[in-house]
């Protein structure tokens, strides 16, 4: 009867480890998904909120300097460049002001500063002569503007893997659509000089995919502010 009785305590007992083991696990959840990130939330919901407006300033400048105004009205051209070097310039410090978070946004600065020396190079160009010789600038500006997207894309993933894993995926895949729009506008116009119709269908494509990869950039920055906006603290 004594060792019936000590079973029937004993499972008893364990009966109740168990369910407090399980009380105590809906406690302890909140603690193991709730992680502190590592970089610093506020700063970074600031300054990307910045870098959104800034975006859209050099959208609008870019039309500006587009051949239909600037054949209209001439002096909009000048005044679209003065606004677009002078936003990149402005985009590099914001983007400075963040380094601290991740190094990839100083390399990106960099690229924004060297585009925004390269512009101010190419204001002068106007007959075929100097167009000619602008080239290389011209050629040297785009490699730049790549690496300066690839360092800022790749800066937007490294803060946002403790906050949001989704978006900073979506920066990251977004790299990759960039990137392959470029490929493909220079892969149609060397094709068009073989092939010309369908050279000009691929860089229409791509020229296409190209506004699509801008306006996904302006959704996703605002949709990184408001990640770091909204985070708990």
């Amino acid at each position: 009867m004594e060792e019936f009785q000590k079973d029937q305590m004993g499972e008893q007992t364990g009966k109740t480890e168990e369910n407090s083991g399980e009380m105590e696990f809906p406690i302890d959840q909140p603690e193991q998904t709730v992680k502190k990130p590592s970089v610093n939330i506020s700063l970074l919901a600031k300054w990307i909120n910045v870098l959104f407006w800034l975006v859209i300033v050099v959208n609008i400048a870019s039309l500006f300097t587009s051949e239909n105004v600037t054949n209209a009205v001439p002096p909009l051209a000048l005044a679209g460049q003065i606004i677009s070097i002078a936003a990149e310039a402005i985009y590099g410090i914001i983007l400075l002001k963040i380094a601290s978070e991740s190094l990839r946004y100083r390399n990106a600065a960099i690229c924004c500063f060297i585009s925004a020396a390269f512009s101010i190079i190419l204001i002068p160009v106007t007959d075929g002569t100097e167009f000619l010789l602008a080239i290389p600038v011209v050629i040297v500006t785009i490699v730049v503007d790549m690496l300066g997207e690839y360092y800022e894309f790749m800066g937007h993933t490294d803060v946002l893997c403790d906050v949001d894993t989704v978006l900073s995926d979506k920066w990251f895949n977004l790299w990759k659509w960039y990137l392959g729009t470029f490929l493909c506008i220079i892969s149609g116009t060397v094709l068009a000089v073989i092939l010309p119709l369908i050279g000009l269908l691929v860089v229409l494509a791509a020229t296409v995919g190209t506004l699509v990869v801008n306006v996904l950039k302006i959704v996703y920055l605002y949709k990184t502010a408001k990640a770091f906006r909204t985070f708990p603290q």
